[in-house]
Protein backbone atom coordinates (compact mmCIF):
# COMPACT_ATOMS: atom_id res chain seq x y z
CA UNK A 1 0.00 0.00 0.00
CA UNK A 2 1.37 3.20 -0.53
CA UNK A 3 2.41 5.58 1.83
CA UNK A 4 2.06 8.70 0.20
CA UNK A 5 -0.91 10.05 -0.75
CA UNK A 6 -3.19 13.30 -1.23
CA UNK A 7 -4.84 15.20 1.57
CA UNK A 8 -8.82 14.97 1.33
CA UNK A 9 -9.61 18.89 0.12
CA UNK A 10 -11.52 19.31 3.97
CA UNK A 11 -8.28 18.08 5.74
CA UNK A 12 -6.26 20.67 3.91
CA UNK A 13 -8.58 23.37 3.83
CA UNK A 14 -8.17 23.11 7.99
CA UNK A 15 -4.73 22.72 7.91
CA UNK A 16 -5.28 25.87 6.03
CA UNK A 17 -7.32 27.54 8.78
CA UNK A 18 -4.99 26.81 11.56
CA UNK A 19 -2.14 29.00 9.76
CA UNK A 20 -4.24 31.89 9.34
CA UNK A 21 -7.15 31.80 12.15
CA UNK A 22 -5.16 31.32 15.01
CA UNK A 23 -7.98 32.46 17.55
CA UNK A 24 -11.38 34.96 16.95
CA UNK A 25 -8.81 38.09 16.65
CA UNK A 26 -7.67 36.29 13.43
CA UNK A 27 -10.90 36.34 11.82
CA UNK A 28 -11.89 39.67 12.80
CA UNK A 29 -8.20 40.76 11.16
CA UNK A 30 -8.70 39.31 8.23
CA UNK A 31 -12.34 40.23 7.24
CA UNK A 32 -11.70 43.77 8.18
CA UNK A 33 -8.66 43.48 5.82
CA UNK A 34 -10.62 42.04 3.11
CA UNK A 35 -13.37 45.12 3.59
CA UNK A 36 -10.36 47.67 3.32
CA UNK A 37 -9.08 46.16 0.17
CA UNK A 38 -12.81 45.88 -0.97
CA UNK A 39 -12.65 50.02 -1.00
CA UNK A 40 -14.37 50.12 2.24
CA UNK A 41 -15.27 53.90 3.72
CA UNK A 42 -17.31 52.25 6.75
CA UNK A 43 -16.68 49.25 8.59
CA UNK A 44 -18.74 47.71 11.53
CA UNK A 45 -17.58 44.90 13.49
CA UNK A 46 -20.27 43.05 15.92
CA UNK A 47 -19.05 40.64 18.12
CA UNK A 48 -21.00 37.93 20.86
CA UNK A 49 -18.77 36.83 23.44
CA UNK A 50 -14.89 36.35 22.68
CA UNK A 51 -15.83 35.98 19.01
CA UNK A 52 -16.17 32.12 18.98
CA UNK A 53 -19.63 32.18 19.07
CA UNK A 54 -20.32 35.23 16.54
CA UNK A 55 -18.27 37.75 14.64
CA UNK A 56 -19.82 39.85 12.20
CA UNK A 57 -18.38 42.36 9.85
CA UNK A 58 -19.86 45.32 7.76
CA UNK A 59 -18.55 46.76 4.97
CA UNK A 60 -19.94 49.73 2.44
CA UNK A 61 -17.17 48.26 -0.54
CA UNK A 62 -17.55 47.53 -3.53
CA UNK A 63 -19.32 44.66 -3.25
CA UNK A 64 -19.11 40.95 -5.18
CA UNK A 65 -21.24 39.39 -8.31
CA UNK A 66 -22.92 36.07 -7.83
CA UNK A 67 -19.46 34.55 -8.87
CA UNK A 68 -17.33 36.20 -7.99
CA UNK A 69 -18.70 35.60 -4.11
CA UNK A 70 -18.89 31.93 -4.88
CA UNK A 71 -14.95 31.62 -6.50
CA UNK A 72 -14.36 33.67 -3.58
CA UNK A 73 -14.75 30.87 -0.96
CA UNK A 74 -12.32 28.54 -3.10
CA UNK A 75 -8.94 28.57 -1.80
CA UNK A 76 -6.40 30.49 -3.83
CA UNK A 77 -8.84 32.39 -5.22
CA UNK A 78 -7.96 36.21 -5.47
CA UNK A 79 -8.75 39.13 -6.87
CA UNK A 80 -5.72 40.78 -6.42
CA UNK A 81 -2.86 39.27 -8.29
CA UNK A 82 -3.03 37.69 -12.11
CA UNK A 83 0.70 36.99 -12.35
CA UNK A 84 4.55 37.12 -10.62
CA UNK A 85 4.51 41.00 -11.55
CA UNK A 86 2.31 41.71 -9.29
CA UNK A 87 3.54 39.22 -6.92
CA UNK A 88 6.43 41.22 -6.57
CA UNK A 89 4.50 44.66 -6.28
CA UNK A 90 1.51 43.34 -3.73
CA UNK A 91 -0.19 46.64 -3.21
CA UNK A 92 -3.11 45.32 -0.92
CA UNK A 93 -3.34 43.90 2.67
CA UNK A 94 -4.59 40.57 1.48
CA UNK A 95 -3.69 38.63 -1.63
CA UNK A 96 -3.11 35.17 -0.96
CA UNK A 97 -7.09 34.06 -1.38
CA UNK A 98 -7.60 31.74 1.55
CA UNK A 99 -9.11 33.86 4.52
CA UNK A 100 -12.52 33.59 3.59
CA UNK A 101 -12.19 29.30 2.76
CA UNK A 102 -10.13 29.07 5.59
CA UNK A 103 -12.60 31.01 7.71
CA UNK A 104 -15.77 28.79 6.01
CA UNK A 105 -13.60 25.60 7.30
CA UNK A 106 -13.77 25.77 10.69
CA UNK A 107 -16.99 27.15 11.75
CA UNK A 108 -20.79 28.37 10.22
CA UNK A 109 -20.08 31.24 7.69
CA UNK A 110 -22.85 33.08 5.99
CA UNK A 111 -21.56 35.63 3.00
CA UNK A 112 -24.11 38.43 1.84
CA UNK A 113 -22.82 40.60 -0.82
CA UNK A 114 -24.27 43.33 -3.57
CA UNK A 115 -22.27 45.59 -6.16
CA UNK A 116 -23.63 49.36 -6.51
CA UNK A 117 -25.03 48.42 -10.05
CA UNK A 118 -26.48 45.29 -8.86
CA UNK A 119 -30.30 45.22 -7.55
CA UNK A 120 -29.59 42.08 -5.54
CA UNK A 121 -27.54 40.55 -3.45
CA UNK A 122 -26.04 36.89 -2.83
CA UNK A 123 -26.17 35.11 -0.26
CA UNK A 124 -24.16 31.82 0.55
CA UNK A 125 -23.98 29.57 3.46
CA UNK A 126 -21.57 27.33 4.35
CA UNK A 127 -20.53 25.21 7.31
CA UNK A 128 -17.16 23.25 7.84
CA UNK A 129 -16.33 23.94 4.15
CA UNK A 130 -19.18 22.59 2.84
CA UNK A 131 -21.38 24.89 0.75
CA UNK A 132 -25.05 24.73 2.09
CA UNK A 133 -27.05 27.32 -0.12
CA UNK A 134 -26.94 29.80 -2.65
CA UNK A 135 -29.76 32.40 -3.58
CA UNK A 136 -30.66 35.63 -3.63
CA UNK A 137 -31.31 37.93 -1.22
CA UNK A 138 -31.44 42.02 -0.49
CA UNK A 139 -28.63 43.76 1.49
CA UNK A 140 -27.26 47.13 0.99
CA UNK A 141 -24.33 47.62 -1.54
CA UNK A 142 -21.14 45.81 0.35
CA UNK A 143 -20.24 42.84 2.04
CA UNK A 144 -21.71 41.31 5.30
CA UNK A 145 -19.75 38.50 6.40
CA UNK A 146 -21.10 36.48 9.50
CA UNK A 147 -18.66 33.60 11.63
CA UNK A 148 -20.86 31.93 14.15
CA UNK A 149 -19.73 28.75 16.38
CA UNK A 150 -16.00 29.33 15.35
CA UNK A 151 -13.67 26.01 15.40
CA UNK A 152 -17.47 24.08 16.69
CA UNK A 153 -15.34 20.74 14.61
CA UNK A 154 -12.32 21.81 16.22
CA UNK A 155 -12.74 21.34 19.49
CA UNK A 156 -8.78 20.57 20.62
CA UNK A 157 -8.28 24.37 19.17
CA UNK A 158 -10.96 26.01 20.99
CA UNK A 159 -10.00 24.55 24.24
CA UNK A 160 -6.72 26.19 24.23
CA UNK A 161 -8.24 29.74 23.64
CA UNK A 162 -7.95 31.58 26.75
CA UNK A 163 -10.56 33.45 28.58
CA UNK A 164 -13.71 35.71 27.02
CA UNK A 165 -12.25 38.94 28.09
CA UNK A 166 -8.87 37.56 26.74
CA UNK A 167 -10.08 37.02 23.34
CA UNK A 168 -11.98 40.03 23.31
CA UNK A 169 -8.94 42.07 24.48
CA UNK A 170 -7.01 40.64 21.12
CA UNK A 171 -10.13 41.48 18.88
CA UNK A 172 -9.70 45.18 20.25
CA UNK A 173 -5.90 45.11 19.64
CA UNK A 174 -6.37 43.92 16.22
CA UNK A 175 -8.74 46.46 15.14
CA UNK A 176 -6.70 49.61 16.94
CA UNK A 177 -3.56 48.23 15.00
CA UNK A 178 -5.59 48.42 11.85
CA UNK A 179 -7.57 51.09 12.04
CA UNK A 180 -4.21 53.20 13.16
CA UNK A 181 -3.17 52.30 9.59
CA UNK A 182 -6.06 53.88 8.13
CA UNK A 183 -7.37 56.84 9.73
CA UNK A 184 -9.37 57.79 6.38
CA UNK A 185 -11.86 54.60 7.44
CA UNK A 186 -14.93 54.66 9.73
CA UNK A 187 -14.44 52.04 12.65
CA UNK A 188 -17.23 50.81 14.62
CA UNK A 189 -17.44 47.84 17.59
CA UNK A 190 -19.92 46.48 18.90
CA UNK A 191 -20.28 43.06 21.76
CA UNK A 192 -23.46 42.04 22.75
CA UNK A 193 -25.30 44.76 21.73
CA UNK A 194 -23.14 47.48 23.35
CA UNK A 195 -21.48 50.35 21.56
CA UNK A 196 -17.41 49.78 22.40
CA UNK A 197 -15.18 51.72 20.44
CA UNK A 198 -16.36 54.43 17.40
CA UNK A 199 -14.00 56.04 15.42
CA UNK A 200 -15.43 58.38 12.64
CA UNK A 201 -13.14 58.74 9.26
CA UNK A 202 -10.02 61.38 10.43
CA UNK A 203 -8.82 64.32 8.37
CA UNK A 204 -5.47 62.57 9.30
CA UNK A 205 -3.12 60.35 11.91
CA UNK A 206 -3.43 62.91 14.43
CA UNK A 207 -7.06 63.16 15.32
CA UNK A 208 -7.11 59.27 14.91
CA UNK A 209 -4.59 59.49 17.75
CA UNK A 210 -6.81 61.51 19.70
CA UNK A 211 -9.52 59.08 18.88
CA UNK A 212 -8.06 55.59 20.32
CA UNK A 213 -5.88 56.98 23.31
CA UNK A 214 -6.30 59.22 26.23
CA UNK A 215 -4.96 62.70 26.12
CA UNK A 216 -2.24 62.08 28.49
CA UNK A 217 -0.47 59.65 26.79
CA UNK A 218 -0.50 61.66 22.98
CA UNK A 219 0.07 65.24 24.26
CA UNK A 220 3.18 65.06 24.59
CA UNK A 221 4.01 63.05 21.77
CA UNK A 222 6.10 65.08 18.51
CA UNK A 223 5.50 64.79 15.01
CA UNK A 224 7.93 62.64 12.86
CA UNK A 225 8.25 63.72 8.70
CA UNK A 226 10.85 63.02 6.87
CA UNK A 227 11.66 61.65 3.66
CA UNK A 228 14.68 60.34 1.92
CA UNK A 229 14.50 59.42 -1.81
CA UNK A 230 11.12 57.07 -2.19
CA UNK A 231 11.11 56.36 1.42
CA UNK A 232 8.56 58.30 3.13
CA UNK A 233 8.32 58.21 7.35
CA UNK A 234 5.57 60.26 8.95
CA UNK A 235 3.99 59.29 12.41
CA UNK A 236 4.44 60.66 16.20
CA UNK A 237 6.66 58.90 18.84
CA UNK A 238 6.65 59.87 22.73
CA UNK A 239 9.43 61.78 24.89
CA UNK A 240 12.07 59.92 26.89
CA UNK A 241 10.24 60.63 29.91
CA UNK A 242 7.13 58.38 29.18
CA UNK A 243 7.83 55.15 28.01
CA UNK A 244 6.20 51.54 28.94
CA UNK A 245 7.82 48.16 30.25
CA UNK A 246 6.68 46.37 26.80
CA UNK A 247 6.57 47.63 23.09
CA UNK A 248 2.71 46.79 22.62
CA UNK A 249 2.17 50.84 22.49
CA UNK A 250 4.76 51.09 19.80
CA UNK A 251 2.69 50.87 16.16
CA UNK A 252 4.71 50.94 13.01
CA UNK A 253 3.27 50.30 9.19
CA UNK A 254 4.57 49.64 5.77
CA UNK A 255 2.43 50.65 3.46
CA UNK A 256 -0.39 50.67 5.45
CA UNK A 257 0.29 47.36 6.95
CA UNK A 258 0.76 46.62 10.45
CA UNK A 259 4.18 44.35 10.63
CA UNK A 260 5.99 43.45 13.82
CA UNK A 261 9.71 43.63 12.43
CA UNK A 262 12.52 43.07 14.77
CA UNK A 263 14.94 45.45 12.38
CA UNK A 264 12.65 48.56 12.66
CA UNK A 265 12.25 48.17 16.09
CA UNK A 266 16.09 48.00 16.65
CA UNK A 267 15.95 51.28 14.57
CA UNK A 268 13.93 52.82 16.35
CA UNK A 269 15.06 52.09 19.72
CA UNK A 270 18.53 52.68 18.72
CA UNK A 271 17.62 56.78 18.20
CA UNK A 272 16.40 55.75 22.00
CA UNK A 273 19.32 53.90 23.17
CA UNK A 274 21.25 56.35 25.93
CA UNK A 275 17.51 58.18 26.57
CA UNK A 276 15.45 55.41 28.21
CA UNK A 277 16.27 52.75 30.60
CA UNK A 278 17.20 49.24 30.11
CA UNK A 279 13.93 47.08 29.00
CA UNK A 280 11.69 50.39 28.25
CA UNK A 281 10.24 51.15 25.26
CA UNK A 282 8.79 54.47 23.88
CA UNK A 283 5.75 54.92 22.62
CA UNK A 284 4.31 55.88 18.92
CA UNK A 285 3.44 55.56 15.76
CA UNK A 286 5.40 55.47 12.52
CA UNK A 287 3.53 54.63 9.05
CA UNK A 288 6.42 53.99 6.26
CA UNK A 289 5.58 54.35 2.74
CA UNK A 290 8.07 53.04 0.19
CA UNK A 291 7.31 51.31 -3.38
CA UNK A 292 5.94 47.79 -3.43
CA UNK A 293 8.27 46.40 -5.55
CA UNK A 294 11.10 47.71 -2.49
CA UNK A 295 9.36 45.19 -0.12
CA UNK A 296 8.21 41.48 0.05
CA UNK A 297 5.14 40.82 2.17
CA UNK A 298 4.63 37.64 0.84
CA UNK A 299 6.88 35.87 3.62
CA UNK A 300 4.39 35.34 6.68
CA UNK A 301 0.99 33.33 6.63
CA UNK A 302 -0.69 36.40 8.30
CA UNK A 303 1.43 38.88 6.52
CA UNK A 304 2.93 39.99 9.91
CA UNK A 305 6.45 39.98 9.13
CA UNK A 306 7.97 41.82 5.76
CA UNK A 307 11.32 41.44 4.14
CA UNK A 308 13.16 45.02 2.61
CA UNK A 309 15.33 45.13 -0.19
CA UNK A 310 17.70 47.31 1.35
CA UNK A 311 17.03 47.01 5.19
CA UNK A 312 20.13 48.92 6.03
CA UNK A 313 19.46 51.90 4.47
CA UNK A 314 16.06 51.80 5.82
CA UNK A 315 17.06 51.07 9.28
CA UNK A 316 19.03 54.03 9.28
CA UNK A 317 16.90 56.36 7.93
CA UNK A 318 14.64 55.12 10.65
CA UNK A 319 17.15 56.21 13.28
CA UNK A 320 18.16 59.22 11.69
CA UNK A 321 14.43 60.95 11.70
CA UNK A 322 13.56 59.37 15.14
CA UNK A 323 16.35 61.07 16.10
CA UNK A 324 15.83 64.21 14.83
CA UNK A 325 12.25 64.51 16.22
CA UNK A 326 13.92 64.09 19.96
CA UNK A 327 16.41 66.58 19.13
CA UNK A 328 13.12 68.78 18.46
CA UNK A 329 12.01 67.55 21.76
CA UNK A 330 14.42 69.00 23.26
CA UNK A 331 14.37 72.47 22.30
CA UNK A 332 10.78 72.18 23.66
CA UNK A 333 12.09 71.07 27.31
CA UNK A 334 9.56 71.93 30.14
CA UNK A 335 6.88 73.92 27.83
CA UNK A 336 5.40 71.20 26.09
CA UNK A 337 2.59 69.36 27.72
CA UNK A 338 4.41 67.07 30.01
CA UNK A 339 2.18 66.74 33.28
CA UNK A 340 3.36 64.47 36.14
CA UNK A 341 0.58 62.58 35.75
CA UNK A 342 1.18 61.76 31.73
CA UNK A 343 4.92 60.18 32.90
CA UNK A 344 6.65 57.30 32.35
CA UNK A 345 5.42 55.67 35.92
CA UNK A 346 1.60 56.97 34.72
CA UNK A 347 1.80 55.45 31.40
CA UNK A 348 2.86 51.84 32.85
CA UNK A 349 0.54 51.95 35.92
CA UNK A 350 -2.08 54.81 35.80
CA UNK A 351 -3.40 54.00 38.76
CA UNK A 352 -0.34 55.29 40.90
CA UNK A 353 -0.10 58.67 42.41
CA UNK A 354 0.65 61.19 40.28
CA UNK A 355 3.93 62.23 42.44
CA UNK A 356 5.54 58.66 42.07
CA UNK A 357 7.46 59.77 38.77
CA UNK A 358 9.41 63.16 40.85
CA UNK A 359 11.17 60.49 42.88
CA UNK A 360 13.31 58.48 40.84
CA UNK A 361 15.24 55.89 42.11
CA UNK A 362 18.96 57.57 43.22
CA UNK A 363 22.20 56.46 43.21
CA UNK A 364 23.69 55.80 46.39
CA UNK A 365 24.78 58.73 48.79
CA UNK A 366 28.11 59.15 49.10
CA UNK A 367 30.69 61.46 51.56
CA UNK A 368 30.14 64.40 50.82
CA UNK A 369 32.78 66.27 48.63
CA UNK A 370 33.38 69.26 46.89
CA UNK A 371 33.12 68.57 42.91
CA UNK A 372 35.24 69.03 40.57
CA UNK A 373 34.41 70.65 36.93
CA UNK A 374 37.57 71.57 35.68
CA UNK A 375 37.63 68.40 33.37
CA UNK A 376 34.70 70.16 31.07
CA UNK A 377 36.03 73.82 31.74
CA UNK A 378 32.39 74.50 33.51
CA UNK A 379 32.11 78.92 33.17
CA UNK A 380 31.71 80.56 36.38
CA UNK A 381 28.25 82.19 36.06
CA UNK A 382 26.93 84.71 38.60
CA UNK A 383 23.78 83.42 40.94
CA UNK A 384 21.06 85.13 41.31
CA UNK A 385 20.18 86.41 45.15
CA UNK A 386 16.61 86.30 44.50
CA UNK A 387 14.61 83.91 46.80
CA UNK A 388 11.60 84.34 44.56
CA UNK A 389 10.19 86.64 41.78
CA UNK A 390 7.34 89.37 41.55
CA UNK A 391 7.39 89.53 38.09
CA UNK A 392 3.96 88.81 37.05
CA UNK A 393 3.76 84.78 34.71
CA UNK A 394 3.17 86.29 31.56
CA UNK A 395 6.22 88.47 31.89
CA UNK A 396 7.90 85.69 33.07
CA UNK A 397 7.36 83.51 30.09
CA UNK A 398 8.58 85.74 27.68
CA UNK A 399 11.94 86.31 29.49
CA UNK A 400 12.96 83.14 30.48
CA UNK A 401 11.99 81.02 27.54
CA UNK A 402 13.13 77.23 27.90
CA UNK A 403 16.82 77.59 28.44
CA UNK A 404 18.07 75.21 32.41
CA UNK A 405 20.86 78.59 32.44
CA UNK A 406 17.92 81.25 32.90
CA UNK A 407 15.35 79.27 35.48
CA UNK A 408 15.15 81.13 38.82
CA UNK A 409 16.92 78.72 40.90
CA UNK A 410 15.44 78.14 44.74
CA UNK A 411 17.94 75.44 45.83
CA UNK A 412 19.13 72.14 46.63
CA UNK A 413 16.27 69.33 48.15
CA UNK A 414 18.16 66.84 50.53
CA UNK A 415 21.29 68.01 48.31
CA UNK A 416 20.33 65.71 45.48
CA UNK A 417 17.38 67.45 43.72
CA UNK A 418 17.85 71.06 42.46
CA UNK A 419 14.55 73.02 42.97
CA UNK A 420 14.03 75.91 39.85
CA UNK A 421 10.58 77.87 39.56
CA UNK A 422 9.25 77.58 36.13
CA UNK A 423 6.73 80.13 34.06
CA UNK A 424 4.03 77.61 35.01
CA UNK A 425 5.48 75.45 38.01
CA UNK A 426 8.25 73.99 39.91
CA UNK A 427 11.35 72.54 37.64
CA UNK A 428 12.80 69.84 39.93
CA UNK A 429 16.74 68.39 38.40
CA UNK A 430 18.37 65.04 39.68
CA UNK A 431 22.27 66.78 39.69
CA UNK A 432 24.00 63.65 39.39
CA UNK A 433 21.59 62.47 36.40
CA UNK A 434 22.26 66.12 35.20
CA UNK A 435 25.85 66.32 35.81
CA UNK A 436 26.11 62.49 34.43
CA UNK A 437 24.55 63.73 30.99
CA UNK A 438 26.97 66.51 30.45
CA UNK A 439 30.08 64.03 31.02
CA UNK A 440 28.64 61.59 28.56
CA UNK A 441 28.02 63.95 25.86
CA UNK A 442 31.56 65.44 26.40
CA UNK A 443 32.91 62.14 26.61
CA UNK A 444 31.40 60.77 23.52
CA UNK A 445 31.90 63.48 21.26
CA UNK A 446 35.77 62.98 22.36
CA UNK A 447 35.62 59.16 21.95
CA UNK A 448 34.35 59.44 18.61
CA UNK A 449 36.64 62.34 17.20
CA UNK A 450 39.60 60.71 18.72
CA UNK A 451 40.45 60.37 22.14
CA UNK A 452 39.56 61.13 25.77
CA UNK A 453 42.40 63.36 27.34
CA UNK A 454 45.11 61.49 28.91
CA UNK A 455 47.18 61.95 31.53
CA UNK A 456 50.50 59.62 32.14
CA UNK A 457 50.87 58.11 35.25
CA UNK A 458 54.44 59.41 36.95
CA UNK A 459 54.02 55.85 38.99
CA UNK A 460 52.94 53.01 36.76
CA UNK A 461 50.70 51.06 38.50
CA UNK A 462 49.27 47.24 37.47
CA UNK A 463 45.99 45.46 37.60
CA UNK A 464 45.16 41.76 37.89
CA UNK A 465 42.16 40.48 35.48
CA UNK A 466 40.38 36.88 35.24
CA UNK A 467 41.32 34.52 32.14
CA UNK A 468 38.09 35.85 30.77
CA UNK A 469 38.80 39.62 31.15
CA UNK A 470 42.47 39.14 30.26
CA UNK A 471 41.59 37.83 26.70
CA UNK A 472 38.85 40.14 26.14
CA UNK A 473 40.78 43.23 27.57
CA UNK A 474 43.73 42.17 24.74
CA UNK A 475 41.28 42.74 21.99
CA UNK A 476 39.93 46.12 23.35
CA UNK A 477 43.15 47.93 23.86
CA UNK A 478 42.05 50.20 21.10
CA UNK A 479 38.70 50.82 22.77
CA UNK A 480 40.40 51.54 25.48
CA UNK A 481 42.72 54.10 24.16
CA UNK A 482 39.90 56.09 22.98
CA UNK A 483 38.82 55.79 26.34
CA UNK A 484 41.94 57.54 27.75
CA UNK A 485 43.57 54.22 29.30
CA UNK A 486 47.09 53.07 28.11
CA UNK A 487 47.64 49.56 28.70
CA UNK A 488 50.22 47.14 28.02
CA UNK A 489 50.10 43.22 28.50
CA UNK A 490 52.30 42.05 31.73
CA UNK A 491 52.75 38.54 31.60
CA UNK A 492 49.67 36.23 32.84
CA UNK A 493 46.52 37.61 33.67
CA UNK A 494 48.26 41.34 34.48
CA UNK A 495 48.46 44.35 32.61
CA UNK A 496 50.98 47.48 33.07
CA UNK A 497 48.56 50.62 33.66
CA UNK A 498 51.00 54.18 31.88
CA UNK A 499 48.31 56.35 31.56
CA UNK A 500 44.62 57.33 32.54
CA UNK A 501 41.66 59.58 31.71
CA UNK A 502 42.39 62.59 32.78
CA UNK A 503 38.80 63.19 34.63
CA UNK A 504 39.34 60.20 36.12
CA UNK A 505 42.20 60.98 38.21
CA UNK A 506 40.62 62.16 41.46
CA UNK A 507 38.16 59.23 41.23
CA UNK A 508 40.14 56.14 41.95
CA UNK A 509 41.11 55.72 37.79
CA UNK A 510 42.34 51.63 38.82
CA UNK A 511 38.49 50.67 40.33
CA UNK A 512 37.17 52.52 37.37
CA UNK A 513 39.29 50.42 34.94
CA UNK A 514 38.40 47.49 36.51
CA UNK A 515 34.85 48.37 36.50
CA UNK A 516 34.89 49.29 32.77
CA UNK A 517 36.57 45.52 32.20
CA UNK A 518 33.71 44.17 34.15
CA UNK A 519 31.10 45.67 32.12
CA UNK A 520 32.20 45.82 28.80
CA UNK A 521 33.65 41.55 29.07
CA UNK A 522 29.85 40.91 29.97
CA UNK A 523 28.23 42.76 26.91
CA UNK A 524 30.78 41.52 24.60
CA UNK A 525 28.97 38.99 23.16
CA UNK A 526 25.79 41.01 22.72
CA UNK A 527 26.54 43.96 21.76
CA UNK A 528 28.45 45.80 19.04
CA UNK A 529 31.55 47.81 18.91
CA UNK A 530 29.55 50.94 19.46
CA UNK A 531 26.93 49.70 21.31
CA UNK A 532 29.77 48.65 23.68
CA UNK A 533 31.39 52.00 23.36
CA UNK A 534 28.65 53.45 24.62
CA UNK A 535 28.14 51.78 27.56
CA UNK A 536 31.71 52.26 28.90
CA UNK A 537 31.01 55.65 28.58
CA UNK A 538 28.09 55.78 30.40
CA UNK A 539 30.22 53.71 33.04
CA UNK A 540 32.79 56.66 33.34
CA UNK A 541 30.23 59.18 33.42
CA UNK A 542 28.50 57.88 36.34
CA UNK A 543 31.90 57.35 38.09
CA UNK A 544 33.04 61.22 37.75
CA UNK A 545 29.79 62.77 38.22
CA UNK A 546 28.57 64.80 41.10
CA UNK A 547 26.50 61.98 43.58
CA UNK A 548 23.52 62.28 45.30
CA UNK A 549 24.04 64.04 48.65
CA UNK A 550 26.65 66.15 47.59
CA UNK A 551 26.43 69.67 48.70
CA UNK A 552 26.79 71.78 45.55
CA UNK A 553 27.41 75.95 45.92
CA UNK A 554 25.30 78.45 44.17
CA UNK A 555 28.40 78.39 40.85
CA UNK A 556 28.59 75.05 41.34
CA UNK A 557 24.67 74.66 40.25
CA UNK A 558 24.48 77.79 38.18
CA UNK A 559 27.19 76.62 35.70
CA UNK A 560 25.59 73.03 35.42
CA UNK A 561 22.48 74.46 34.58
CA UNK A 562 24.36 76.36 31.79
CA UNK A 563 26.04 73.15 30.14
CA UNK A 564 22.67 71.54 30.31
CA UNK A 565 22.05 74.11 27.77
CA UNK A 566 24.52 73.39 25.06
CA UNK A 567 23.20 69.25 24.88
CA UNK A 568 20.93 68.21 22.17
CA UNK A 569 19.24 65.94 24.66
CA UNK A 570 18.84 66.61 28.28
CA UNK A 571 15.69 65.19 29.41
CA UNK A 572 17.05 62.14 30.58
CA UNK A 573 20.67 60.51 32.50
CA UNK A 574 22.43 58.27 29.56
CA UNK A 575 20.72 55.25 31.60
CA UNK A 576 17.62 57.05 30.89
CA UNK A 577 16.25 58.22 34.07
CA UNK A 578 14.31 61.05 34.27
CA UNK A 579 16.71 63.78 34.35
CA UNK A 580 13.95 66.62 35.41
CA UNK A 581 10.25 66.89 35.96
CA UNK A 582 7.76 68.75 36.43
CA UNK A 583 5.03 69.91 38.54
CA UNK A 584 2.79 72.65 37.21
CA UNK A 585 1.00 75.21 38.69
CA UNK A 586 -2.23 73.66 38.46
CA UNK A 587 -1.46 70.62 40.48
CA UNK A 588 0.62 72.81 43.05
CA UNK A 589 -2.55 74.57 43.53
CA UNK A 590 -4.92 71.05 43.60
CA UNK A 591 -2.76 69.59 46.43
CA UNK A 592 -3.51 72.72 48.34
CA UNK A 593 -7.28 73.06 47.16
CA UNK A 594 -7.35 75.95 45.61
CA UNK A 595 -7.87 74.94 42.24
Amino acid sequence: MAKIRVMPEQLANKIAAGEVVERPASAVKELVENAMDAQARQISIEVLGSGCRTIRVIDNGMGMEEDDAILALERHATSKITSDTDLAAIQTLGFRGEALPSLAAVSKFELKSRTRESTAGTRIRVAAGVVKGVSECGCPPGTQVWVRDLFFNQPARRKFLKSEKTEFGHVVDTLTRLALGRPEIHFSLRQKNRQIHDWPAAINLQQRLAQIFPKRLTQSWLAVSHRQGVLSLVGFLSPPELYRSDSRMLFLYVNGRPVWDRQLRIALLEAYRTLLPKGKYPLGVLLLELPAQHVDVNVHPTKAEVRFQDPRTLCKTVTNAAQATLATMEKQRWTRPLAAGSGPRAAEAPIQSDLAPLFPEGVAVSEPRIPTYDALDFPQRGFSTDEGSSRPPEKLQQEIGTLFGELNVIGQFHNTYILCEAPDGLILIDQHAAHERVFFEAFHKEAIEGQLASQILMVTETVELTAEETAWLEDSLPLFSKLGFRLEPFGSYTFVVRAVPAVALRQEPLELLLELVAAGCKGARSLGPETLLEKLLQSMACRVAIKAGQRLGREEIAALLQQLDGLDHCSTCPHGRPLWWKLTMGEVERMFGRA
